[in-house]
């Protein structure tokens, strides 16, 4: 019938006039730059903003002209009554989720808040920048090592090729420690020697130890990340926000890494009777559990290059799971400040 072919035209022709009214926008979307680095996405990383094609050809103008006329020359040609009330979709019906972006300043070089059940970035601030994470690269050492453990209780004498600089010393040459006892002194205390101590312990070499961290990396399908050394130690070893936040997700789910990772202090005695004591470096044992809220893991890091770095995951009583990370903070504090700010932003909780 052509009533319908008009009302649909004409209604057309006047939106159309009236958007080019205001300076030739129709519908104008917002803005098609990408949300600024440190905004909190509730659905994806990205937005983009609508797109409106026109194509070129033929009078329009004189088309609806003509559509016009016809119209009121035909005796069933009725126009549309705009005082009649639109028909509306019932509510929600129709309508896209629409992410909501909330501006955060993340004081601290790059950043990620992982939602650990849909796999997206709930926070980001560079999360594809690779950059040193210092320690945390011993949480890929301890999930490397469950491949290759000789057993928990297998003895094992610190040599002096296991000795590492950077931080206290615990270990020294000739003490008889367990597998055990190296691989919470590693998580717990981030201890350097225990950690070359752990990896020797296999009957690997470092560099055969590294080669498999990284072929497990490539296993896992990450393309930012490649380590050097097993402790951290040096700037070569790098990551990105995000696949630190996917790697500790999994990392964190075992329950030996969990498990060691939220000790507050591990003490025991070597063969010959020396008593050892270290106590986590990881604050947010202080602090969580809060307001219902759980932390299922943590590991910090820092050297020069990579400033102070934190990761931790953390779940709530509505189950919901969280992996956060704050790569290249200014203060040993600052990282556990921001770590818990982030935390608060995406439980809703009020600090």
């Amino acid at each position: 019938m052509l009533i319908p072919a008009t009302i649909s035209l004409f209604v057309s022709a006047i939106i159309l006039n009236f958007g080019l009214a205001f300076n030739g926008a129709f519908f104008n979307s917002a803005s098609a730059e990408s949300p600024k680095a440190g905004l909190v996405l509730g659905v994806s990383e990205q937005q983009t903003a609508g797109q409106i094609i026109v194509l070129e050809g033929g009078n329009f103008s004189q088309a609806i002209v003509k559509v016009i006329q016809e119209a009121k020359t035909s005796p069933l040609g009725q126009f549309f009554q705009f005082s009649q009330p639109a028909r509306q979709l019932p509510e929600n019906q129709g309508k896209e989720p629409v992410p909501q972006a909330v501006n955060f300043d993340l004081a601290a070089e790059n950043g990620a808040v992982l939602d650990s059940q849909n796999d997206y970035l709930f926070f980001s601030k560079k999360p594809d920048q690779p950059r040193p994470i210092a320690s945390i690269t011993k949480l890929f050492t301890a999930f490397t090592f469950l491949d290759f453990n000789p057993g928990w209780e297998t003895s094992y004498e610190i040599k002096a090729a296991d000795k590492r600089e950077g931080g206290k010393i615990y270990l020294f040459n000739g003490d008889r420690v367990k597998i055990k006892d190296l691989f919470y002194f590693s998580l717990v205390g981030s201890d350097n020697t225990a950690t070359a101590a752990l990896v020797q312990a296999t009957g690997l070499s470092e560099e055969e130890f590294v080669q498999k961290i990284n072929d497990k990396i490539k296993e896992l399908g990450f393309i930012n990340t490649k380590l050097v050394d097993v402790a951290g130690l040096r700037e070569a070893n790098i990551s990105t926000a995000r696949e630190i936040a996917k790697f500790a997700n999994l990392a964190f789910a075992d329950p030996e890494i969990s498990r060691a990772s939220l000790t507050k202090k591990y003490e025991f005695t070597t063969e010959q009777g020396r008593k050892k004591t270290i106590s986590n470096t990881n604050e947010l044992l202080n602090i969580f559990p809060e307001q219902e809220i759980n932390i299922l893991g943590g590991k910090t890091g820092h050297i020069n290059s990579s400033g102070y770095c934190l990761v931790s995951k953390f779940k709530d009583q509505a189950g919901r799971t969280i992996v956060t990370v704050v790569l290249g903070a200014d203060s040993d504090s600052g990282r556990f400040g921001l770590t818990k700010k982030l935390v608060e932003l995406y439980y809703g909780v009020k600090p």
